[in-house]
């Protein structure tokens, strides 16, 4: 989250590392959501844009098997389903 102080005030809170995040958005009025959820925007966005999901699950942490079990619904074109074809996983990825 950005947050411009001429918009509204920096939240501060002393001695509660990460509680900015509970915070900010009841302070600008929109719902709160964990910080956590930027990683599935990453790699949902990164999906959908067409990068190398090998690439992706590295960034992530996670193998290509987990990103794709978990991420694989954002993949719509048939051109996406024939490059994960190529990726040789066990046991093949069920188009969602």
């Amino acid at each position: 989250m950005v947050a411009c102080a001429a918009i509204a005030p920096i939240v501060t809170i002393s001695g509660q590392p990460g509680q900015w995040a509970k915070h900010l958005p009841q302070e600008l009025g929109i719902r709160y959501r964990p910080p956590y959820n930027c990683r599935h925007t990453y790699a949902t966005i990164c999906l959908m844009s067409g990068m190398n999901p090998a690439f992706i699950a590295q960034q992530l942490g996670h193998s290509v098997q987990m990103l794709l079990s978990t991420y694989a619904r954002w993949l719509n074109s048939s051109s996406d389903w024939d490059e994960l074809k190529k990726l040789k996983i066990a046991p093949s990825v069920a188009q969602a």
